[in-house]
């Protein structure tokens, strides 16, 4: 009941892409997405090509852990209704990564 508790708490936070993704995903991959979205704040979206091409970059180095690049490519198509990113985590897992949460906000906001 705790984490059901938990999930509700963050739907009512989240705003409406979280709100879509309580309706779509089970209970555990939603659990997954709102981590995923609270680890895109630690982000900043830098645009290469205007509403083509952005690098997700983290904002502290210091804090990513060795083995993670901190920097990412992502690619925006069909003007963000599509997203592709270096990480692959979407094309892998079906979700999408904090890389393309975090661009995806400058579309949407």
């Amino acid at each position: 009941m705790l984490f059901l508790e938990q999930n509700m708490k963050k739907m009512t936070f989240g705003g409406p892409l979280v709100v879509h993704a309580h309706k779509v995903y089970t209970l555990k991959v939603f659990a997954l997405f709102c981590e995923l979205k609270e680890e895109s704040e630690f982000y900043r979206a830098l645009e290469v090509v205007e509403g083509i091409h952005y690098v997700a970059e983290h904002y502290d180095f210091s804090r990513v852990q060795r083995w993670c690049k901190g920097k990412y490519e992502v690619q925006v198509h069909q003007g963000g209704s599509k997203y592709t990113c270096e990480c692959g985590l979407f094309e892998h897992f079906g979700l999408p990564c904090s890389h393309i949460l975090r661009v995806s906000t400058l579309f949407f906001a």
